[in-house]
């Protein structure tokens, strides 16, 4: 009945997504550059990924922040009917899911195709419809829980606010403050962050898996892995191993012998997990009570193994790469050049590898890889990752991080409607105001 309602609706996606794409489509405009606009040149397909996911958590909030607040005299006047209110909650969901879902699909058809984003407008259709229904659902939420509607709007900018600081693009998560966060973790307020979860799945499928790069990420993480492991993490233990001779008779030295040893422990029990067929079988004598100067010479000699087989790995990888590209030019140079520029992205690519960060940290006596986390599988447990981790645990099993998100923000989405049937913010809101009115009075006007 509301046209105006549905035409705003309707055509602000689309606008915002038009003027979104159109600003961002950068492209060097030198006379050198014979090509004009390419996918892998735009700088600014992060900055897009981002935006999308904070503007489908903006229009979420602000379409159903009135919903039911607007009802309430209704609503009201016809308590004693003992309606379901079950009933409505799902007339209003239902109603605000079909609008995000076509307010999603004309945002990604009319950015991507503006961007040149190719074969991945259902999966950009998927993660944005999902962080709209979730914004949909706590956008009911407060709409049921608060008296106004202008406190509702004040409210708004304190719910988008926190989903663009506290999603780890802007300011990486252990470059916030050290006492809340970390830089081997995603810190705990980072869970509960839908434009964290979006971004990172539509960033890592972006990443992963469009056409050109799937056909070498095998190779690439198998190289990326064995590249870590031969220069950073083997010069980090061999250093370790080669103070830990110097400081065996230095009484003075002896707590960082001991640290050292720790570190040295805690690494290769890890590693002899991994990797059982060279194992470091006295890995427990590794403590200031057993170690000596033979073992450490030892524990040399078995580091050089461990180098000169992942040396293999890396140039085995780099061989199957290399065999995989001259098979594709063969085919056609040109196509496979265009393939390149089409569907990859420099820009993206240092985001998911981390690039000109430290590549090894050292906290708590073990060391964190910060290279490369695209190629990283998940070390935490049931969807505890690194951020642009390639794939998350559920229940022992490795799911790619893109459905692993969206069941999350679907799962903050349920747990949500459940609040609002519930009514659970609103008798929390009523309880706080009952005992704000027996701690402060108003005052007593009567004469």
């Amino acid at each position: 009945a509301n046209t105006q309602y549905l035409v705003i609706n309707f055509l602000e996606a689309p606008v915002l997504a038009f003027f979104l794409a159109y600003l961002i489509r950068y492209y060097n405009v030198e006379t050198t550059n014979t090509f004009g606009y390419r996918l892998i040149d735009n700088d600014n397909l992060p900055v897009y990924i981002f935006m999308a996911v904070i503007v489908a958590i903006f229009m979420g909030l602000t379409v159903s922040a009135e919903e039911i607040i607007k009802d309430r005299k209704i609503l009201k006047r016809e308590a004693f009917l003992n309606l379901s209110w079950n009933s409505y909650l799902m007339s209003k969901v239902f109603v605000q899911f079909v609008i995000s879902a076509i307010q999603a699909f004309t945002f990604v058809i009319i950015g991507n195709t503006i961007l040149e984003i190719k074969g991945m407008y259902l999966h950009y259709w998927i993660m944005l419809f999902s962080s709209w229904t979730m914004a949909n659902m706590l956008g009911l939420l407060i709409s049921d829980s608060f008296k106004t509607v202008v406190t509702i709007y004040i409210l708004i900018p304190f719910l988008v606010i926190p989903q663009i600081i506290l999603s780890g693009i802007i300011v990486k998560y252990e470059k916030l403050n050290p006492a809340i966060s970390s830089p081997s973790r995603i810190p705990f307020y980072g869970e509960i962050i839908t434009a964290r979860w979006a971004y990172e799945g539509l960033a890592v499928y972006q990443y992963k898996e469009n056409r050109y790069n799937r056909q070498f990420y095998p190779f690439e993480k198998r190289r990326s892995m064995a590249d870590f492991k031969k220069h950073y993490w083997y010069n980090n233990l061999k250093d370790k191993v080669n103070e830990s001779v110097r400081y065996y008779n230095d009484p003075e030295k002896q707590d960082a012998l001991a640290y050292n040893l720790l570190v040295l422990k805690n690494e290769l029990d890890q590693h002899n997990e991994t990797l059982p067929a060279l194992a470091f079988e006295d890995v427990d004598q590794l403590t200031p009570e057993q170690v000596t100067p033979g073992l450490l010479n030892r524990l040399l000699d078995h580091l050089e193994l461990i180098r000169r087989y992942y040396m293999r790995v890396s140039n085995a990888a780099t061989a199957e790469i290399d065999e995989r590209v001259k098979e594709l030019e063969n085919r056609n140079k040109d196509a496979f050049l265009d393939m390149k520029f089409a569907h990859t992205n420099e820009q993206l690519e240092e985001f998911v590898t981390n690039s000109g960060e430290k590549p090894i940290v050292e906290v708590d006596g073990r060391l964190y890889q910060k290279t490369d986390p695209i190629y990283r599988d998940p070390e935490g447990r049931f969807l505890k990752a690194h951020f642009y981790a390639p794939s998350k645990r559920i229940f022992g099993k490795l799911v790619p991080t893109f459905w692993a998100n969206v069941m999350v923000i679907w799962c903050m989405t349920i747990i949500l409607y459940i609040a609002l049937s519930q009514r659970l913010l609103y008798r929390l809101l009523e309880s706080i105001g009952r005992i704000s009115e027996r701690l402060f009075p108003p005052p007593d006007n009567t004469v």
